[in-house]
């Protein structure tokens, strides 16, 4: 029979010691020593992904087109080139094989705009013209000087290029001038009231703006006002000192100048 053999409760000793420590050594130095209780020390939490930065927003420039323009006023002077029909004088025989259905008239013109409102303008203008006639040893000048007032509306307005039509009144005096054979002379001077439409467009460069338009014309001329005056006209009849012109033309107007804008 094996009896048990009793160990001495001091032989326990040691064991009792090294249980206790190896909870302790697995916890390590941050645990808590309340094994029940939070842990002591910072408590490491996952962190949330940082919402992107918003890129600042882009001040708003709004297109020339969209605001009322910095430079409202503009002067400009212009070459321009009339299309109108011919003169038939009754006083000289001109060889009817060189003229046509018209003729084309040059000269040179001046205006003045104001912006009044972005897609609105109004312009005030002079525009001249001249044209000869010539048969052998007779000389026909006849002279046209436009003063007209418009209003242009721009239907197409960018940073660089503007189109707008436009429309208007003003009158118009002819001056017709006669250097015949024989010393004979005299002149015409007689007025039209006009009425025109056209197109425009505007390229800008700047404080400069080139400018070209196209324009038709109705003439309308009270021939009964027609002055004459020099030795050719002396003791004729009435029918004869009035200017060899229709009572109601068209004449077609084109242009192109340059304009300065502040």
């Amino acid at each position: 029979m094996v009896r048990a053999r009793e160990i001495p409760p001091w032989a326990l000793l040691p064991v009792l010691v090294g249980g206790l420590a190896l909870p302790a050594r697995a916890a390590g130095p941050s645990a808590s020593p309340d094994p029940g209780g939070p842990a002591e020390g910072p408590v490491v939490t996952s962190a949330a992904p940082a919402a992107p930065a918003s890129a600042p927003s882009r001040p708003s420039h709004p297109r020339l087109s969209e605001r009322d323009p910095v430079r409202r006023w503009a002067l400009g002077i212009e070459g321009v080139g009339m299309q109108i029909p011919p003169l038939r004088p009754r006083v000289v025989d001109l060889d009817a094989r060189y003229l046509g259905n018209s003729v084309a008239a040059g000269g040179v013109g001046a205006l003045g705009r104001v912006r009044i409102r972005p897609p609105i303008a109004l312009e005030i203008a002079v525009r001249s013209g001249s044209v000869r006639y010539r048969s052998e040893n007779d000389l026909i000048s006849q002279d046209l000087v436009l003063a007209e007032f418009g209003a242009l509306l721009f239907l197409a307005r960018g940073d660089i290029g503007h189109f707008a039509l436009d429309a208007g009144v003003g009158g118009l005096a002819h001056a017709i001038r006669y250097e015949l054979e024989g010393g004979r002379t005299g002149a015409q001077i007689v007025g039209a009231f006009t009425v025109r439409v056209g197109a425009d467009l505007e390229l800008l460069l700047g404080r400069i703006a080139l400018t070209f338009s196209l324009r038709g014309y109705g003439v309308i001329t009270d021939l009964a006002r027609t002055r004459a005056t020099g030795p050719l006209f002396a003791g004729e009849s009435a029918a004869l000192r009035q200017a060899p012109l229709p009572r109601h033309q068209t004449h077609l107007l084109g242009s192109a100048g340059v304009l300065y804008r502040f």
